[in-house]
């Protein structure tokens, strides 16, 4: 798997979250939306503090924004 862009500048705290939040995420898609949005389909991630959120860039060109009280938008 192709290493995603940006999760090495994340802290311990902001990993979880991610982690955390797109599993649930995944859990609610269908069997085919979970092709385009799994973990080697995820491009970028960035910390948001201002949002105490993840920003997430699927390879599909889907952003997405995973927040601390695990939703996400």
């Amino acid at each position: 798997m192709i290493p995603i862009q940006g999760y090495e500048h994340l802290t311990d705290a902001e990993r979880r979250l991610f982690i955390r939040v797109h599993q649930k995420h995944l859990s609610s898609l269908t069997d085919k939306e979970r092709e385009q949005y799994g973990l080697g389909n995820v491009v970028e991630v960035k910390a948001n503090p201002q949002q105490a959120a993840i920003d997430v860039r699927f390879s599909n060109g889907e952003q997405k924004q995973f927040t601390a009280k695990g939703i996400w938008h």
